[in-house]
């Protein structure tokens, strides 16, 4: 990283450097997950104001290719490879994209014993509880999910966290994950008494589940289920 930026030219410096920025990270100088420098150092480097710096850094997260992690620094987004990574967005970017509003209610938080499959994915001895968190989302205040997920003891601060909103940008801002990737499974299934009055349907209604196995690299995330409405949602997957 480091080309001259040119003052001469129409395009502004914040866009010569937001582009030398999309440059290193689809020609690999950049990998997914690593740290770019910081606002100070690009302001040196490139002998530009820290404005300028922090506007062209305000462009790539707001493209998605970086993300910002409080105290930590500014990384490289997973949604930068074209890979499997991408299929990986949370559910509220999901939403976004659709020009809806989403919003969440929390039903759960608890820890439980795994299950075997659960026990196999997290590596974890017979003794070993997980978390377990489980919402409703509703899409301009239709109940339209329930979301159920799974992580190890490594994340019980979660329960300190506001979970009314996107949890991979609580990954990524308070515990610098910015790599999602791994395996979605979806398939069709029939609503329980408890999810058909969460979601307002008849019991044994059609409903689509989203299963999910995710990994920070190569490190066990997290399980999800997400029971949805195929009547009132569709699932993007790119």
């Amino acid at each position: 990283m480091a080309d001259n930026l040119n003052a001469q030219t129409s395009v502004n410096l914040y866009d010569q450097l937001a582009q030398q920025i999309r440059n290193d990270i689809h020609s690999g100088k950049l990998a997914v997950g690593e740290k770019i420098p910081s606002e100070f150092e690009l302001s040196d480097m490139y002998n530009i104001s820290r404005s300028t710096v922090r506007k062209a850094i305000s462009v790539l997260v707001d493209e998605n290719l970086l993300v910002k992690a409080h105290g930590k620094g500014t990384f490289v987004s997973s949604n930068t490879s074209g890979s499997n990574n991408s299929t990986f967005l949370s559910y509220t970017e999901n939403i976004k994209s659709m020009g809806k509003t989403l919003s969440t209610k929390l039903l759960r938080f608890s820890h439980v014993h795994p299950t075997e499959g659960q026990k196999e994915f997290f590596k974890l001895d017979s003794d070993d509880l997980i978390l377990e968190i489980e919402r409703l989302r509703y899409v301009d205040g239709v109940p339209i999910c329930v979301e159920t997920c799974w992580f190890d003891s490594e994340y019980d601060s979660l329960e300190k966290k506001d979970l009314n909103g996107s949890l991979y940008a609580i990954l990524k801002k308070d515990y610098n994950i910015v790599s999602f990737n791994g395996s979605k499974t979806v398939e069709l299934c029939y609503a329980s008494p408890e999810e058909a009055e969460l979601l307002d349907v008849p019991r044994g209604s059609a409903l689509m589940l989203v299963e999910d196995k995710v990994y920070n690299g190569q490190k066990p995330l997290h399980i999800s289920k997400q029971v949805l409405r195929g009547d009132k949602f569709k699932y993007a997957i790119k």
